[in-house]
C-alpha cells in the first residue's frame, strides 16, 4: 500500500529546519465517518506559528495551531476533537462539508521524539515500511502516556521508544496489523486507546533524461511528496541547477548500469530521453528489474513501436500491460507543465488503482466521443 500522507517530504523539511525552533507533531489518530484526510495524516507547526501539511481540506489547521501553542506552554501532548456533527462545534462555524468527527493528537517534540522521527525518515529513505504507535486516550493517571511515540519495523519489531516501558500487547497487536496489511488501525488496552499508523516510503519515481522538459514533471512529483531520480549521462543534462527538487540525479550510461537495490525499488518511470536508443536500453532494465507498476513513454504511437523494437524485448504481453506510450492522460496542451499534469495524473491513478475517469461519474467532453 502507498504513502499517501508525505510523511517523507515534511519530515526532510522538519529535520532541515529543526535546530532552532521548537515543535508539534499533529496526527489523526481517529476516524468516524467522512473526512477529508485519513488516520495517519500529519502536520508540523513550530513555535513562530508557522504550519507544515495537511490534517483537513486546510479548514482546521488554524484552530490546530492555536491548540499547539498550548502544547508549546506546557510541553505536553493535547487531544482534540473535531465533530462536524456537532451544531455548536469549531468545526461546524465554519460550515465544514465533511459529515464524521477525527481526533487529532498534538504532541511536543522533544530530543528522544527527534531521534525517533530521524529513525523513520532514515527507513523512508531506505525504501522500508515502518509502524508510528501513538496513545492518544488514558486514564487521568496516565496523561505523559500522550506524549509518547513508539516505532516498528516492518515486521512489528519494536525499533525505538520514547518511553521507558514497553507493552507486550501493544507489540502483539502490531504484528497482528502487519499480517493483514492494515494501514491503520486503534487499539484499546487497559483502558488506554492507542493508534498504529503503516508508514510506507514514498513513491520512487525515476525519470531517465534530464532535458529541459523534465524540470516541470521533476518538481511536480517532488511537490507531491514523491522521491525523484534523474538519470542521464549526457553532460549538458540533467543539470543540478536545474532540477533543485530532485532527492538524486545520476549520470551513466544504461551500459554501464547494473541494478541497485535503489533501482528495485522503483515504482514508476518515465523515459523522456528523446533518443531512441537509450529509451529503449533504459526500457530493457525495466524489463529485466520488472518492479515499475508504472511506465511512461514519450512521443507518439510510431516512436513507441520503434523504441520497443529496439528493446528486443519478447514478451509483449509485458509490454502491453506495463508501457503507457503515449505517455499521459488527454487533457490538452502542449507546454512541459501541462505535460507533465497530464503524465502525473495518470500515473497516479495507476499506482492506486483508480481508473483516472471524473469522480462525477460524467463522460468529460463526451460530444468528442
Amino acid at each position: 500500500m502507498l504513502n499517501n500522507h508525505s510523511h517523507f517530504s515534511l519530515l526532510e523539511y522538519y529535520l532541515n529546519h529543526s535546530e532552532k525552533l521548537n515543535w508539534v507533531l499533529a496526527t489523526i489518530v481517529s476516524k468516524e465517518g467522512s473526512s477529508y484526510r485519513s488516520p495517519g495524516a500529519i502536520m508540523l507547526v513550530n513555535n513562530l506559528g508557522q504550519s507544515h501539511g495537511l490534517v483537513s481540506g486546510g479548514c482546521l489547521e488554524a484552530n490546530i495551531v492555536l491548540h499547539a501553542k498550548k502544547v508549546f506552554d506546557n510541553e505536553q501532548a493535547h487531544f482534540v476533537e473535531y465533530d462536524m456533527l456537532e451544531e455548536d462545534g469549531y468545526a461546524a462555524e465554519l460550515g465544514v462539508g465533511c459529515k464524521g468527527k477525527i481526533g487529532v493528537l498534538l504532541q511536543y517534540i522533544t530530543t528522544a521524539h527527534h531521534d525517533l522521527l530521524a529513525l523513520l525518515f532514515k527507513c523512508m529513505q531506505a525504501g522500508k515500511t515502518s509502524y508510528l504507535q501513538q496513545t492518544f486516550l488514558t486514564p487521568n493517571s496516565a496523561q505523559k502516556a500522550l506524549n509518547e511515540l513508539t516505532l516498528f519495523n516492518d515486521v512489528g519489531q519494536l525499533l525505538l521508544t520514547t518511553t521507558q516501558q514497553s507493552n507486550s500487547t501493544l507489540n502483539d497487536a502490531v504484528v497482528q496489523m502487519v499480517e493483514h496489511d492494515k494501514a491503520h488501525c486503534n487499539v484499546v488496552i487497559d483502558g488506554a486507546e492507542h493508534s498504529v499508523t503503516k508508514v510506507s516510503a514514498p513513491i520512487n519515481f525515476w525519470i531517465f533524461g534530464g532535458g529541459s522538459d523534465a524540470i516541470a514533471l521533476v518538481t511536480m512529483a517532488a511537490q507531491m511528496g514523491w522521491r525523484v531520480t534523474v538519470v542521464d549521462h549526457r553532460s549538458s543534462y540533467a543539470r543540478s541547477s536545474n532540477f533543485k527538487h530532485a532527492a538524486e540525479i545520476v549520470r551513466i550510461h544504461p551500459d554501464d548500469f547494473s541494478l541497485s537495490p535503489q533501482f528495485q525499488q522503483i515504482d514508476a518511470a518515465v523515459l523522456m530521453t528523446h533518443n531512441l536508443n537509450l529509451d529503449a536500453a533504459w526500457l530493457r532494465l525495466l524489463h529485466k528489474s520488472n518492479v515499475a507498476k508504472y511506465i511512461g513513454l514519450l512521443g507518439p504511437l510510431e516512436r513507441r513501436g520503434n523504441v520497443e523494437a529496439l528493446s528486443n524485448i519478447e514478451d509483449k504481453a509485458w509490454l502491453m500491460r506495463q508501457v503507457n506510450g503515449p505517455v499521459g492522460l488527454d487533457i490538452g496542451g502542449e507546454l512541459p507543465e501541462s505535460i507533465a499534469l497530464s503524465i502525473l495524473a495518470q500515473c497516479h491513478s495507476i499506482l492506486h488503482n483508480r481508473n483516472g475517469l471524473a469522480l462525477s461519474g460524467k463522460f468529460i467532453n463526451s460530444e468528442l466521443t
